[in-house]
């Protein structure tokens, strides 16, 4: 079940867990100055992509409450759809 519209509220919790995880990785990647400039670039987009999948995440997840208004997400670079196709490569 990739949709994030078909996703039970208990797989969209899960998937938000790994996608932080995923995401604070990435940025302790990037912060790792050991690392030449273009690995941490690479560990620059995959946060960025991360995050924007966790941004869906959490407005599918208010959507599910009734709470979209209160969501404090306004950028979305990438989508939780475009990063499955990419992940099951």
């Amino acid at each position: 079940m990739s949709n994030i519209r078909e996703k039970t509220i208990g797989q969209l919790f899960d998937s938000l867990c790994i996608t932080n995880q995923r995401c604070w990785r990435e940025q302790d990647l990037l912060m790792d100055t050991s690392l030449s400039a273009e690995e941490r670039l690479k560990h620059a987009v995959r946060a960025q992509q991360q995050n924007s999948i966790r941004t869906e995440l959490i407005r599918a997840i208010d959507s599910y409450f009734n709470d979209e208004e209160f969501s404090n997400v306004t950028k979305t670079y990438h989508s939780y759809d475009e990063a499955v196709k990419e992940e099951t490569k």
